[in-house]
């Protein structure tokens, strides 16, 4: 990461250290606001709830003991702890949210967020923005929970024909009138699918932010409050300094991508931006050296509350300073030990997940095939020498990592449409999809296969790619998105078909994953993999035993002992099979071959064993060869290959 360079470090430490005199005040508590002429208001907030609201257990606090959080119940506890706390010393109560309320658990997506705003009009919410991951079923699901919930959505650079959200509010304390603005990322409509956010215009953030303080102040708020869902970075000082040192104004930005600490910076006028959009959680407030806007935001998946009290000048409507209420400083995390949940809550919140997490049996029935609207056009833009890998009577599955697609933007998307064209697959499981727009672009160029991508992801989405023609789809689910800690944020991502060739009819279930990587990896692979397992196991009960597991596993087949992740699969051979062992030490295979070893990997279950020993191959594809070297490849594609299994399914 770029360092600030020295004239930008000692400008930044000249700010610092001359902040306006006034200021010095308004930085922490003075007991000279419990005088009268102050106004008390206790700010709590939320972000990135991410249906995260049932009672849960905390195993990114301790993954051996996790302890309880009481999520949305211990919530209400404390809610309704400080308003009374401030009914009894005149203070008053503002409950705001960040955005991305509902994606991310079967809880809050099972009903498109309807659940979610049931329990923030419990919650008596004062106002939330409207996050990207609330574009998920489209603006006009957007507009029905606007129309359900008792508080505005607020999103002042949105607008669409059909609805546009409510750009601000106005908030009247005692006659001291505060300002909140929404503000939604720009960027939304290049993360998502089009029909996403179709018929939806997105104004640029800083020119609408500037506006709306203005808008505002005219209005006779002298306190302006964002809600703003553009995120917090993880190393905020180090971005910070990074920004400062290489953008001289808004001039420099174009179509880059802001954070809320640029907004804050860029946008004078504003005296706290309540930020959501990414899952960093900050005990302390960010100060903006030069603005002096206060920033604050929390953990994501409702694992907390944040809390900070702000006093405001009864005669100018202005914020004088604010108080941290805990020994941390503004966020509170919700154990049970340190905050009972509201036993009702608790009980309707864990009744209404439990009804929304476990599927049953599939019924494979009720499979259907979908129709290929336009003619395939072969593509050979990039003329690769690729061998056609579709053979009558075998299914072709094939896992590849494309990190962050797209790498090369529109090269990457022509050269990937291009190969899996040629390869023919029937089958692609793909990870590390950065933008789902451009996926979707690469997709309309292969009009004979459909796709479906996770819904539940919090970074880098998985999508499965099936052949038309071959494959009928029955359903798909994303198991342990309710607690997906152990998946790194990226649940699996499970679609169910039946096979059909030449009159044969076959139950297929493929599931992409995508494991946890560096840091504490390994103890969460090997968690990952006993509770895949277990689910797996289970389905089979049912008589689900046609199962293929593919995707950046993360590690290899040959450690031994404590550092192997898969000993869950390992140590059942009757019932599952890494089809890939056959060619994990090859090194000249390596799926990862920069530093040579074995990631990507497939796995079966036992109802396609006999077919895997009956004249079945398994391989890691030279795609390095095709694009004429490997720095081509990585330059353009990845740094994974892609790792092929023709299963033959003849009887």
């Amino acid at each position: 990461m770029k360092r600030v360079g020295i004239m930008g470090f000692l400008l930044l430490v000249v700010t610092l250290v001359f902040i306006q005199p006034e200021f010095v005040d308004a930085q922490t508590y003075n007991q000279k606001f419990d005088a009268p002429e102050y106004l008390k208001i206790h700010l709590l907030f939320t972000n990135d709830l991410h249906g995260g609201i049932a009672p849960s257990q905390a195993w990114f606090m301790n993954p051996e003991f996790p302890p309880d959080l009481g999520g949305g119940a211990s919530m209400y506890t404390y809610v309704q702890e400080i308003r009374k706390e401030a009914a009894a010393e005149g203070a008053e109560v503002l409950l705001l949210d960040g955005g991305n309320i509902f994606q991310g658990t079967p809880l809050g997506m099972a009903d498109s967020g309807r659940a979610m705003i049931d329990w923030m009009n419990d919650m008596k919410y004062d106002a939330s923005v409207i996050g990207m991951q609330e574009f998920m079923f489209g603006m006009p699901n957007i507009a029905r929970l606007d129309q359900q919930s008792q508080f505005p959505l607020l999103g002042s650079n949105l607008s669409s024909a059909e609805y546009s959200p409510q750009d601000h509010l106005i908030k009247n304390y005692q006659g001291v009138k505060l300002g909140i603005f929404g503000l939604s990322p720009a960027n939304t409509p290049n993360k998502l699918l089009p029909e996403q956010t179709e018929g939806v215009a997105f104004g640029r953030e800083i020119s609408t932010a500037k506006a709306q303080v203005k808008l505002l102040k005219e209005q006779g708020a002298n306190c302006i409050i964002g809600l703003s869902n553009l995120g917090v970075p993880y190393q905020r000082e180090d971005e910070f300094a990074e920004f400062v040192d290489t953008y001289e104004d808004e001039s420099d930005f174009g179509d880059r991508l802001i954070s809320n600490l640029e907004l804050g910076h860029l946008v004078p006028g504003i005296d706290l931006i309540v930020s959501g959009g990414t899952n960093a959680g900050y005990n302390t407030p960010w100060e903006d050296p030069q603005t002096h806007t206060l920033i604050i935001q929390g953990y994501g998946g409702a694992s907390n509350i944040g809390h900070i009290i702000l006093y405001i000048h009864r005669s100018t409507g202005t914020l004088a300073g604010y108080q941290e209420p805990f020994s941390r400083g503004v966020l509170l995390t919700l154990s049970t030990d340190d905050i009972q949940p509201d036993r009702n809550m608790a009980k309707y919140l864990t009744d209404l997940e439990a009804t929304r997490s476990h599927p049953g049996k599939r019924d494979f029935s009720q499979a259907r095939k979908s129709q290929q609207t336009t003619p395939s056009v072969p593509l050979n833009r990039w003329k690769f020498d690729v061998p056609n890998f579709g053979r009558d009577n075998y299914l072709e599955v094939m896992t590849w990592n494309m990190e962050w697609f797209p790498k090369a933007k529109d090269s990457t998307i022509t050269a990937v449409a291009e190969i899996m064209q040629k390869v023919n697959a029937d089958v692609y499981a793909v990870q590390e999809i950065g933008s789902l727009e451009q996926f979707a672009a690469m997709m309309a160029l292969l009009p004979e296969y459909d796709f479906q991508v996770t819904r539940q992801s919090s970074f880098f989405d998985q999508a499965i790619l099936y052949k038309r023609a071959v494959l009928a789809f029955v359903g798909r689910e994303e198991p342990f998105s309710h607690a997906d800690y152990n998946f790194a944020g990226r649940p699996p991502l499970r679609l169910d078909f039946v096979w059909e060739v030449n009159g044969q009819k076959e139950p297929v279930s493929i599931i992409n994953l995508h494991l946890k990587c560096c840091g504490n990896g390994l103890e969460r692979r090997k968690k990952s993999m006993e509770e895949l397992h277990e689910y797996l196991s289970l389905g089979m009960e049912f008589g689900e035993e046609n199962i293929i597991v593919l995707g950046d596993w993360n590690d290899q087949l040959d450690d031994v002992g404590v550092i192997q992740s898969f000993t869950a699969f390992l140590d059942d051979p009757e019932h599952f099979r890494f089809a890939t062992d056959r060619i994990a030490g090859d090194v000249a295979q390596a799926s990862y071959p920069t530093w040579p070893s074995f990631l990507d990997h497939i796995l079966i279950a036992r109802g396609f064993f006999d077919e895997f020993e009956n004249q079945s191959t398994i391989q890691t594809l030279p795609v390095a060869d095709w694009l004429g070297s490997w720095e081509n490849y990585e330059l353009i594609i990845s740094d994974h290959r892609p790792v092929l299994m023709q299963l033959n399914m003849a009887k």
